[in-house]
């Protein structure tokens, strides 16, 4: 079923429901107003008739008829049937009736004394509402009046308000059809567009957004996704593109050397030695670049769950494998700095700068690593950076003509800022006074208040 049509079936059954309760609610108040005045009727003529009943029961004594009015007539009135009963149980009078009421013990306590009854029967098949009304010596007055019009009404009242209902559920379905249709029509732009991209990957592809309640939220959603994906593809070509362009230099290298290896068997072994360590020093760069790209892919994908770890321990960490490494001098000036970051992400981050100023660190100069907060700065006593080249040295595959000539692909600094990024914080790279450069980064520190 699709969801408009649930939606007007749902309102047609919140409406068949209300409906149903609202017809059971009328028809009982209507039935019970409708008794009542009949109750009301009853307990009146019965207080009328009660002093008759004296008179009723010596006119059967006497054997006369029933033809003298003895209350203005109220005893011979044509919408009601008059029956007297004595405390012995015996009907004593019957006024002008061809029904003869049901007396049991109950009537025979109110002409004992008791107090009045009030109660349905049927006589013959026919509903009577009848009152047994004491009277004086030992007499009761029963009154009792035919309910067949009441119901009547009563029944036609119930068809009525089932015609009603039915009618109002018919109505409230349309509507809800109406309603669902203007509702469910963004859902069916989406569902439409979601379809066109899925088929076309066109991410292109935009819904109007005219309206600021949930569907238009869904909508606004679904366009941000569509941004993000389009981002990504952009990101992802330029990758591609940018990988394709530096694998192709080694590459090419690595071919132009192993067929003139090839073709010149009787090299000499100069030569030969000068080739194979070209091509030894080539595969090294390939093979870094490989790994950064593996790495630019996994600190894409990383699910790796944030947690409070320590800055200063990653930067002795880093510290230590950059002199296994590279044999190079590293300086760590560092302080307790609590910050929430996945470990390993923040650690290759860490270390790739470190790394990178091992590349630049000349003449036995050792590099700095100073962490302050969430602030972590590497310094190294290269030759600095040229102005041109600062705002780009966290670009992706980007390298300073001074950097062609040394290894590395030009991703590492690009994973920092990807790492950074993620984590709300910002990198920097800028000259050192004195020489060289400084590059790192600064992540919002961790707060056990927070």
């Amino acid at each position: 079923m699709s969801l408009r049509s649930r939606i007007a079936v749902l309102v047609a059954a919140a409406v068949a429901i209300v409906t149903l309760v609202t017809a059971g609610a009328v028809s009982v108040l209507s039935g019970r107003e409708l008794r009542g005045q009949v109750d009301e009727f009853l307990e009146v003529r019965a207080e009328l008739i009660a002093p008759a009943a004296e008179l009723v029961d010596r006119s059967v004594q006497n054997r006369r008829g029933f033809g003298l009015d003895p209350v203005n007539g109220i005893l011979f009135a044509a919408d009601t049937i008059v029956q007297v009963v004595n405390e012995d149980g015996r009907v004593i009078g019957l006024v002008d009736a061809e029904v003869v009421l049901e007396v049991t013990d109950a009537d025979y306590a109110v002409a004992a004394g008791g107090r009045r009854v009030l109660r349905t029967v049927d006589v013959e098949g026919t509903p009577y509402r009848m009152i047994t009304e004491p009277a004086n010596r030992g007499l009761a007055v029963q009154v009792a009046r035919d309910l067949t019009e009441t119901e009547a009404v009563l029944g036609d009242l119930r068809r009525r308000l089932i015609l009603i209902g039915a009618i109002g559920v018919a109505a409230a379905a349309g509507v809800g059809w109406l309603i669902a249709r203007s509702a469910v029509e963004p859902v069916t732009k989406l569902t439409a567009t979601a379809r066109r991209v899925a088929e076309t990957q066109d991410l292109e592809a935009k819904i109007d957004v005219d309206r600021t309640d949930e569907i238009g939220s869904l909508a606004a959603s679904f366009n941000e996704m569509l941004d993000a994906l389009g981002e990504s593809r952009a990101q992802q070509h330029r990758l591609v593109m940018d990988a394709s362009h530096e694998l192709r230099t080694p590459l090419t290298s690595l071919r132009t050397n192993i067929e003139l290896l090839d073709r010149v068997p009787d090299m000499g072994e100069e030569d030969r030695e000068r080739l194979l360590e070209d091509v030894g020093l080539e595969l090294g760069e390939l093979t870094a670049l490989v790994e950064e790209l593996v790495d630019t892919a996994t600190a894409a994908r990383s699910a790796e769950p944030a947690m409070e770890v320590q800055l200063d321990d990653i930067a002795r960490r880093v510290a230590e494998r950059a002199i296994r490494r590279h044999g190079v001098e590293v300086m760590v000036d560092a302080e307790g700095s609590p910050v929430m970051a996945p470990p390993m992400l923040l650690e290759r981050a860490a270390w790739n700068l470190v790394d990178n100023a091992a590349k630049w660190t000349s003449n036995g100069a050792p590099i700095e690593v100073t962490v302050t907060g969430g602030r972590f700065t590497v310094r190294d006593h290269g030759p600095g950076f040229d102005e041109e080249d600062i705002p780009h040295v966290f670009d992706r595959f980007y390298r300073a003509s001074a950097a062609r000539s040394r290894p590395g692909s030009g991703l590492g600094l690009a994973i920092v800022k990807y790492v950074v990024d993620s984590l709300d914080g910002e990198v920097f790279a800028r000259n050192a006074e004195g020489g060289g450069a400084e590059v790192g980064f600064e992540i919002p520190r961790f707060s056990s208040d927070s």
